[in-house]
């Protein structure tokens, strides 16, 4: 009887404890087990990517425990085949993107800004040395794309309409550039490193999209990611904004040689490099938004009512 009345003591005893774990276990789950996830970023390499680089190098993503899969592609068609297949949360495009994306039914939401730029370059041949000496003459673009729709806001801006000039639809910006280089147009739009080259080779600057007071680039994210990775997606701006602090605060020789392996600059061009001055992450305006929907809307590219409201997230605003 005695060791009847042990055994059952036991059981009891083990039944309490196992019911005090079961119960606290929830409790005691430590902060480091939770799973943080990878957020996959894309962009065509440029100076726009230059403070997502500087924030890998500098270990500002690591600090702020995010894990970043950075993508550079060659071109648009091939960032946007990865993006609409899912294998990107976020990529560096422009509103003319992420209108086509909502038009398409992608739910795709600008959420920064970044300082990119597109240039007009004339061919140092070509005879062009004003905007005023571009009527009848042949200008390398990418069709249906913010390129055009910055070509034809500094055409308007300069009293100018885009049927004044010949559009020569040109896609690969590195075939553009070598057009360019071998007179087979007047003139280019070109983003960095591709205008600095052009200017190095003699090219004449025309404008540009940011002297018009247009900023062509944006960074956007789909809203699955944004549902999905919130605290990713604002770790990255944190970083992102972290590495904005460091470029304008730095002597660019101290990071010259990661902008040129990174962004396509060739190797003479170091010590001549010049950045622009870098702004933490913002939103465009919504009247720049709907500048640009209007020019989509009236080129074709756009069937369906599209609010600039709709179209920005905020969760990359600190």
């Amino acid at each position: 009887m005695l060791k009847f009345k042990k055994i059952f003591t036991i059981l009891i005893a083990s039944v309490f404890l196992f019911a005090i774990s079961a119960c606290s276990s929830p409790k005691e789950t430590p902060a480091s087990q939770t799973s943080k996830q990878t957020l996959n970023i894309g962009a065509i390499s440029s100076i726009d990517v230059i403070p997502i680089i500087m924030a890998a190098e500098k270990g500002y993503f690591e600090k702020e425990e995010v894990a970043v899969n950075f993508q550079p592609f060659k071109s648009a068609k091939d960032r946007d085949a990865a993006f609409q297949s899912g294998n990107l949360d976020g990529i560096i495009c422009d509103v003319v993107a992420v209108s086509l994306y909502q038009n398409a039914d992608f739910d795709v939401k600008i959420t920064g800004i970044t300082d990119g730029d597109f240039m007009l370059i004339a061919n140092p041949n070509s005879g062009i040395k004003a905007i005023n000496d571009l009527i009848g003459k042949s200008i390398a673009i990418s069709e249906k794309t913010c390129i055009e729709y910055t070509l034809d806001k500094i055409l308007k801006k300069n009293a100018l309409e885009p049927n004044d000039v010949q559009k020569s639809m040109v896609p690969p910006i590195p075939t553009r550039l070598e057009m360019l280089r071998t007179n087979n147009v007047d003139t280019a739009l070109l983003p960095e490193p591709f205008s600095t080259l052009a200017i190095q080779d003699g090219g004449i600057l025309l404008g540009s999209a940011n002297q018009e007071g247009f900023y062509p680039s944006v960074t956007a994210f789909t809203q699955q990611a944004i549902n999905t990775k919130p605290n990713e997606i604002k770790a990255f701006y944190k970083a992102y904004n972290e590495a904005v602090d460091y470029i304008n605060n730095t002597p660019i020789a101290e990071y010259e040689d990661i902008i040129i392996k990174t962004v396509g600059y060739p190797e003479d061009m170091k010590g001549k490099i010049t950045l622009p001055v870098f702004r933490k992450n913002m939103l465009p305006s919504e009247e720049d938004i709907q500048s640009v929907i209007n020019w989509a809307v009236e080129n074709g590219l756009v069937q369906k009512t599209l609010n600039p409201k709709n179209l920005l997230n905020d969760i990359g605003i600190q």
